[in-house]
């Protein structure tokens, strides 16, 4: 069974997420972009503690919850321009009643 190993990957869990540099796709998102904006600038220290502390909260806010938790909560309770481009397919979160 030379190969078969490497063959296919399993998870550790079911729901394990994808993860860049360690961490979760929502929270790069936040980290990334201050990061790399305070290296171009020579901001660096000064936006990486501003991306801990967003960090921490986007962790606090999801509670061990999943990615999709948070992006649900935006949906629910942000201004719907915001998330146009995310939320193409489905309806502003002001229309709560569907008509079938």
């Amino acid at each position: 069974m030379s190969g078969e190993e490497d063959k296919y990957y399993f998870p550790e869990t079911l729901n394990q997420q994808e993860r860049y540099f360690g961490l979760p796709l929502d929270e790069l998102l936040v980290i990334a972009p201050l990061v790399i904006f305070g290296v171009l600038n020579d901001m660096a220290i000064e936006l990486t503690v501003v991306a801990g502390l967003l960090w921490l909260l986007v962790r606090y806010l999801k509670k061990g919850q999943g990615s999709y938790w948070l992006l649900n909560f935006c949906y629910w309770h942000l201004p719907s321009f915001l998330f146009k481009v995310t939320f193409r397919q489905i309806p502003d979160s002001s229309f709560r009643h569907w008509r079938a």
